[in-house]
């Protein structure tokens, strides 16, 4: 059981994941996690467990170095760097992206970033 992205483009790309994480810790409802390097027809494991169990709705973002986004309408802040946060941190490095919504419908699920 687990969440894998799984690149389906020519491109090198980073990955981060945002899923349901009630009390989080450092504030707010969910949690935040990245940067996952997913070579070309490569994937990454991205949260190991039952994400369905979790929450059916899951977000993600990715980009490649030539400026190339995967995204969509759901503002987060991350940071240039690897985090673990929970969705109310933030640093003087961080900026908005817009994240794409992911809908599981079972404990395995693997999400892939197309051309």
């Amino acid at each position: 059981m687990s969440l894998t992205f799984s690149n389906a483009s020519s491109k090198t790309l980073w990955a981060m994941v945002e899923w349901s994480y009630p009390n989080c810790p450092d504030g707010g409802e969910w949690m935040k996690k990245g940067w996952w390097q997913i070579e070309p027809g490569g994937t990454a494991v991205v949260y190991g467990g039952d994400v369905q169990a979790v929450n059916p709705i899951w977000y993600c973002y990715a980009h490649a170095a030539d400026g190339t986004e995967w995204r969509d309408r759901y503002q987060e802040l991350v940071p240039s760097r690897a985090f673990a946060w929970c969705t109310d941190t933030a640093d003087s490095t961080s900026r908005t992206i817009l994240m794409n919504e992911i809908v599981v419908s079972r404990p395995d699920h693997v999400h892939t970033f197309l051309p």
